[in-house]
């Protein structure tokens, strides 16, 4: 058992921020038994006792590229066919040397431990060995992730970037030899359906079928891909159609970033097989003219929805930087559908936190049951910005806004606390 004293805030539901200020949390076994406001009779002594910071949930990032760590901010004002040619797929195709996606690997958890993003959904390469190392280094990292190596045998931009059965074959390797229970987990990867073949999508949704693995793809990034799709599958009419068709929507779990364009039928589809949405705010921003996503409609339906950094679309791992922007593009939303609200910053933390974390489990708040898995916040040298006494709620704020990785002081896994890799 571990008892922790601070101010502990979390979203134990959308819209809705508990603060608990100078709490007593005990643990057992990594996870959260009780929170209170005053020490339990049954306390023993502290294990930390926080002061003054702010204790909240560890981030979720439900959806981004390990090979893309090196062109983030790179070619955004080229549009998105110039920035996938010359920044995009260069470095993907270098993820295909052993010794640099090693050390790619290791950048990228660094980083994102850095930021905070303890849980993460990641698609790699084609590379299955980048893939198997990125996994491995995984479970030494003592965080939580899902990883894929990315399938793509179907030229429906012009490349056909792998071959279909040694993509099956090595995908089905990977699921058995990662597919146990754990916090590092594999997660079935299809691009998405334009680069996919009929076949590969087959034998990937009879894998999620005997797995029970989840699986991780794009959906409806703008209207042109959707047409694609349209054009190929006319009987099923749009991405979920497809997905669902072959067994990748519905088997088990599955994540879909972007979802800007979707559909009324592919929507109601998503609410069907409670697929989540990664929002990647950042990503609409940077390689703006997609389309703005309806985040609030999602909500209203009962569509599980997270928040992802989508590097390199998005230039940051920040993702204090990702909240912000999710509250910022759903005002733009807003101008073009007023009939839809904009998000709060507290709805953007329950997003980022237990509404994104939901894919793994129980994590992503404070309540019983749920993995401490928390993050310290010293804000003192942002009280300059501020010569009033603000609330912890306030400090959240000013924190999302204005502070940065420099400000996360602990990092705590499953109730272990993470040190530098």
């Amino acid at each position: 058992m571990a008892v922790y004293r601070g101010n502990f805030l979390y979203t134990p539901a959308l819209g809705q921020l508990k603060v608990v200020e100078r709490g007593w949390l005990i643990t057992e076994n990594g996870l959260v038994r009780s929170l209170t406001q005053r020490q339990p009779a049954a306390a023993g002594p502290l294990t930390a006792d926080f002061g003054d910071a702010l204790v909240l949930p560890a981030f979720t990032d439900l959806h981004l590229h390990a090979p893309q760590l090196p062109n983030m901010g790179l070619g955004y004002s080229e549009g998105l066919g110039g920035w996938l040619e010359r920044y995009t797929y260069p470095v993907e195709h270098r993820y295909a040397d052993p010794g640099y996606a090693h050390q790619l690997n290791a950048a990228l958890i660094s980083q994102l431990r850095r930021y905070g993003s303890l849980h993460a959904v990641i698609m790699g390469s084609t590379s299955a060995a980048a893939a198997a190392d990125l996994l491995e280094q995984y479970r030494r990292s003592g965080m939580w992730a899902y990883v894929g190596k990315m399938n793509s045998d179907y030229p429906g931009y012009g490349v056909q970037n792998e071959q279909t059965a040694p993509s099956i074959a090595e995908t089905v390797q990977l699921a058995h030899r990662y597919g146990g229970p754990g916090r590092v987990r594999y997660a079935i990867s299809p691009e998405f359906v334009p680069c996919c073949s009929d076949e590969l999508m087959a034998a990937l949704g009879q894998l999620a079928r005997e797995t029970g693995l989840p699986v991780h793809s794009h959906m409806s990034e703008g209207e042109s891909d959707l047409q694609l799709v349209r054009r190929r599958f006319p009987r099923e009419g749009c991405y979920a159609g497809v997905y669902a068709r072959f067994g990748l929507m519905g088997s088990g779990p599955s994540v879909m970033a972007h979802c800007l364009t979707s559909p009324e039928e592919e929507i109601a589809l998503l609410k069907q097989h409670g697929s989540f949405v990664a929002h990647c705010p950042v990503c609409s921003l940077d390689l703006a003219g997609s389309g703005l996503p309806p985040i609030r409609r999602y909500l209203n339906e009962g569509i599980p929805v997270g928040l992802g950094s989508d590097i390199a679309g998005g230039h940051t791992l920040n993702m204090m930087q990702v909240i912000v922007a999710a509250v910022q593009i759903s005002k733009l939303v807003v101008q073009q559908k007023p009939q839809l609200s904009p998000l709060s910053e507290v709805e953007a933390l329950y997003l980022a936190t237990k509404g994104g974390g939901a894919f793994f489990g129980r994590v992503g708040s404070f309540e019983p049951g749920y993995s401490f898995d928390a993050l310290v916040i010293d804000d003192r040298d942002l009280g300059q910005l501020s010569p009033l006494h603000l609330s912890p709620a306030q400090r959240l704020e000013r924190f999302l806004y204005c502070g940065d990785d420099r400000h996360i002081s602990r990092r705590y896994c499953a109730g272990r606390e993470l040190t530098a890799l």
